[in-house]
């Protein structure tokens, strides 16, 4: 079995609490605060909405709403915690070579 005929990896499990913990250091870094429990949610909400091939726009606006559906009031500020986390996810998938559209 060749690299190409691998199935492709999948950010769920494991790996995608070692992403949430990953970006949880970064934002960190940045000097924001975002709860770790926040940043599984926002990438478990995008998988479960299959976002995840969509432009980051996108896939933050769906978040979002989702978030509000569920009656979550959200505040300019938590709308920007939900795009630097997806920032920062494209980043972490970048790094594990995994594409965002698999993801």
């Amino acid at each position: 079995m060749t690299g190409r005929d691998a199935p492709a990896r999948k950010l769920e499990g494991a790996l995608l609490e070692e992403c949430a913990e990953w970006i949880w250091e970064q934002i960190q870094e940045e000097g924001l605060f975002v709860p770790g429990e926040l940043i599984e949610l926002i990438l478990t909400t995008e998988r479960e909405l299959g976002l995840q091939a969509r432009p980051l726009p996108e896939i933050a606006a769906g978040v979002a709403a989702a978030f509000r559906e569920q009656s979550h009031l959200l505040s300019p500020t938590d709308e920007r915690a939900i795009e630097a986390v997806l920032a920062w996810e494209d980043e972490f998938l970048g790094l594990a070579g995994i594409p965002r559209e698999s993801s």
